[in-house]
């Protein structure tokens, strides 16, 4: 019997959630303020299937079962202000998607990037969700910290899912990657140094346990699991993962160690790519089995 089974009798025994798991979702919704759509582009204004397409809004379907103070997902979508990019990333805000359509106004692009206004627009922006997130993202982080063992890791596992479709503004000009991106990609910011001779967010040995419970709960191949395969974590983990750079994290830590894991989905498991709809038996398949996974980790063997 492999460890993955000892671990799911475990869970079996005991359904409760791990008290020492975060779940971010910093994608996890497509909502616009009504202050900001208005200067969406036309074609945002008139495409809910680009705007659905231009989050990971599936993401918070699939944490929905997580309790409420152990998993965040910011009020407003990325298009406002990107979670997953640091406060000076050029890329914070974002202009056109992956398709290339224009996200926003001309008018009210050139007044986020070139009038002498520019930084109190960006500041405004980031005010509607991107502060607020972090804000609570700590709050929650302090409160995991403290009901964790010395002797176990704080885990933080940062949710994301991307698709094989580029939308287009219509169905008949979206285009497919040429490569299919894997049914999930774990990642751990390899080249991060973290400590002393130490690089990463996350033990790799954890990331392999990891995949093997996801493929084991989600029935999936362990050969479509990629790690640090096309992604290798963004701001989240780097953020979270790496208390030696971070006064906020190393308080709310008090000494505690922290594994911090981006997974990114393929979002073609739950989501029909065209419409951006969901399928309702294959997410709460996919939901189901991704909970079963952080309880078997929470409950790891440290």
């Amino acid at each position: 019997m492999g460890w993955w089974n000892t671990l799911g009798q475990i869970f079996k025994k005991n359904k409760k959630f791990p008290a020492n798991i975060l779940v971010t979702a910093p994608h996890g919704t497509a909502k616009i303020p009504l202050e900001v759509y208005k200067h969406l582009s036309p074609l945002y204004k008139t495409s809910p299937r680009l705007l659905l397409n231009f989050s990971d809004y599936g993401t918070k379907y699939l944490i929905e079962k997580i309790p409420d103070a152990q998993k965040e997902v910011p009020k407003y979508g990325r298009l406002i202000g990107d979670p997953n990019r640091s406060v000076n990333a050029p890329d914070i805000i974002r202009f056109k998607d992956f398709g290339g359509n224009n996200v926003f106004s001309e008018k009210f692009e050139k007044r986020l990037t070139d009038s002498i206004f520019r930084v109190f627009w960006r500041n405004k922006m980031l005010r509607y969700s991107y502060k607020p997130f972090f804000k609570s993202v700590f709050k929650k982080l302090d409160t995991v910290a403290n009901h964790t063992p010395y002797d176990k890791p704080v885990i933080h596992v940062d949710v994301h899912d991307t698709g094989n479709r580029l939308l287009g503004r219509k169905v008949s000009e979206d285009t497919l990657r040429e490569t299919p991106v894997p049914k999930i990609i774990l990642s751990n910011a390899p080249t991060l140094e973290t400590g002393e001779d130490i690089y990463g967010t996350a033990p790799m040995y954890f990331l392999e346990a990891f995949a093997d419970l996801l493929a084991e709960n989600m029935s999936i191949d362990r050969k479509d699991i990629y790690i640090n395969h096309i992604f290798q974590g963004a701001n989240m983990i780097r953020t979270l993962g790496n208390p030696k750079d971070n006064a906020k994290v190393r308080k709310s830590l008090h000494g505690r160690q922290i594994f911090s894991v981006q997974i990114e989905f393929d979002r073609g498991l739950y989501l029909n790519e065209k419409n951006q709809l969901p399928y309702v038996l294959k997410l709460r398949r996919i939901r189901k089995g991704f909970y079963e996974t952080l309880c078997a980790l929470g409950n790891f063997d440290f």
